[in-house]
C-alpha cells in the first residue's frame, strides 16, 4: 500500500507542503502508486522537500 509519512519534529518544519497540488501534511496519508510517482520525481526539483526526505522527516513507501 503507497503511503507518505511526515514526521514533523520541529515548529521550523512547514505545517503541510504543497506539491503540484497534493498538500502533504503531517501524518499518515495513503496514496495511489501514480501519484506517489509524481512526488518521488518532485522531490528532484523541490529543494526543500528534497532536504525532508533525506532527513527522513518524510519518508515516502510503496
Amino acid at each position: 500500500m503507497p503511503s507518505i509519512s511526515y514526521n514533523r519534529t520541529d515548529s521550523q518544519q512547514p505545517q503541510s507542503i504543497t506539491i503540484q497540488g497534493y498538500v502533504v501534511r503531517p501524518g499518515l496519508h495513503i496514496l495511489t502508486y501514480e501519484q506517489l510517482k509524481l512526488l518521488r520525481e518532485q522531490t528532484k526539483h523541490h529543494s526543500q522537500l528534497e532536504h525532508l526526505v533525506s532527513q527522513g522527516v518524510i519518508k515516502l513507501t510503496g
